[in-house]
């Protein structure tokens, strides 16, 4: 009988293991997919340009929070770490999205590192860590941002290694450190709040008022002299660039629907990382991987504003991953006690292949990939058309050498629709045809709805003013309109 419970744990064990190296190999090929991609020379996401104009600006020595009232229009409502990187890499490596792009895959490899230390640290074994840190990026939602030039991969790696420094970093030093690393992540996006809120939830469960009092301190400081300087840097503007720019609708529907397709998409991830909850619940007890289950939920809600999109869920797809893996050592344990290793290996299968069978049967969308011939011809067309050009693809006025007229379209247009500003400055413009070129990303007509990066009087000048010149099959510059 022992032989028998033995030779059972041995068979789940390479079972693991099997599942393991495959979410890895998944994972590798996800990362090597994305560096072939990072080749691609034009703008594969709206915001990529965006970033890569306030890079520019810190390299010519000029700030990325401009007075956004005065010409150009310059709005970058992230944080100054992501723009002093993304500056660091243009001055290194010159004006193109290739560099940035693979700082977001290398702080993607970063993210999955710190899922195992984590994994590791609350007594997962080396297969459950391994595997369940790979299905970060056998998330096909993932796969599609990691591609792309996006803060959210450098402030999620931020926070990752806060919480592992946290976590795993014996003595009163880990905390501290700890909130170094938060910080930062704070000043690359803002909204980056759920780890340390986890953490500070967990030394409140401990009573450790001492060690809460201490980050409190330390985070306030390092936080009140990081915004001191970014306001004196931008000359007063940072403040507005982090807080005033969203005044876009809330949907809270929007953000629940979210949360039912997450649940929807990753079901085994999801009920193991609630019954990790239940468990701990009926425990009473305050694990972190649950708290920060719990809190990246919380932080998701971001999702539910306008413009928003399933970037705001990676710190979510990163905690199930976490409190999964947790997890599973209370479905081993049970089915364990009950010697029901044929069930528990079925249920580690469907946590798997339920990622996995997606993962191989996903092609991800990139359209500009499947005729590159036409972004060429995008080139070509805005090199030979003056330099005034207004855009959603701020990249392609950014790599043809030419000055940014509107960077953000989205938010500026945003600011006029619902906090009173008015676009005048930008319809005068279109109405005396000071653009040489408009681009847009489809017909003007289409410009409707409250996700519109053009307002209804900026759009109203375009048709009045432009005609359609010439059609590119390039992301967000399909349309170009020239002065009739």
């Amino acid at each position: 009988m022992v032989d028998r419970v033995e030779a059972s744990k041995k068979w789940e064990n390479h079972l693991a293991w099997f599942f393991a190296a495959a979410a890895l190999c998944c994972a590798v090929y996800a990362v090597v997919l994305a560096l072939r991609v990072a080749h691609f020379p034009f703008e594969l996401d709206y915001e990529e340009g965006n970033i890569l104009n306030a890079g520019l600006r810190i390299t010519q020595g000029l700030t990325p929070y401009p007075d956004p009232h005065s010409w150009p229009i310059i709005i970058n409502p992230y944080g100054p770490i992501a723009y002093l990187v993304t500056a660091a890499l243009v001055k290194a490596f010159g004006v193109s999205f290739f560099a940035p792009r693979v700082e977001s895959i290398f702080c993607a490899v970063i993210i999955v590192a710190c899922l195992v230390l984590l994994l590791r640290r609350v007594g997962a074994a080396w297969p459950i860590s391994l595997g369940f840190a790979a299905l970060f990026l056998c998330n096909n939602s993932a796969r599609n941002w990691v591609v792309s030039c996006r803060v959210d991969w450098l402030g999620l790696a931020l926070a990752l290694m806060g919480l592992t420094v946290f976590f795993c970093l014996r003595g009163r030093t880990g905390p501290l450190i700890a909130v170094i690393l938060f910080v930062a992540a704070l000043f690359v996006k803002v909204s980056l709040l759920a780890a340390p809120a986890a953490c500070g939830l967990y030394l409140i469960s401990r009573r450790d008022w001492k060690q809460i009092w201490q980050c409190l301190v330390a985070g306030s400081i390092l936080a009140g002299t990081g915004f001191a300087l970014a306001q004196w840097w931008s000359g007063g503007h940072f403040a507005f660039a982090q807080f005033g720019t969203h005044p876009d609708a809330y949907r809270l529907i929007v953000y629940l629907v979210y949360l039912e397709r997450v649940a929807r998409t990753f079901p085994f991830l999801a009920g193991l990382s609630l019954l990790a909850l239940i468990v701990d619940l009926r425990k009473r007890e305050a694990a972190l991987p649950v708290l920060y289950f719990l809190m990246a939920g919380v932080g998701a809600a971001t999702s539910g504003k306008a413009g928003s999109n399933t970037n705001h869920l990676l710190e979510l797809y990163a905690a199930l991953c976490f409190c999964a893996g947790y997890g599973w050592r209370y479905v081993s344990a049970w089915f364990g006690e009950r010697k029901l290793a044929a069930a528990s290996a079925v249920v580690l299968a469907g946590t798997y292949l339920a990622m996995l069978i997606p993962f191989a049967l996903y092609r991800i969308p990139l359209d500009p990939l499947d005729d590159p011939a036409s972004c060429v011809k995008l080139d070509q067309f805005l090199r030979s058309h003056g330099n005034a050009v207004l855009t959603d693809n701020v990249g392609a006025v950014l790599l043809t050498g030419k000055p940014v007229q509107v960077s953000n379209p989205y938010v500026f247009s945003q600011l006029v629709l619902h906090a009173g500003w008015s676009d005048e400055v930008v319809r005068q413009r279109i109405h005396d045809k000071k653009f040489d070129v408009i681009l847009l990303e489809n017909y003007a007509g289409k410009y409707t709805g409250p996700d519109a990066r053009f307002t209804p009087g900026m759009v109203q000048e375009i048709k009045q003013n432009y005609h359609v010149a010439a059609e590119f099959q390039c992301l967000d510059a399909r349309e170009a309109y020239v002065p009739n």
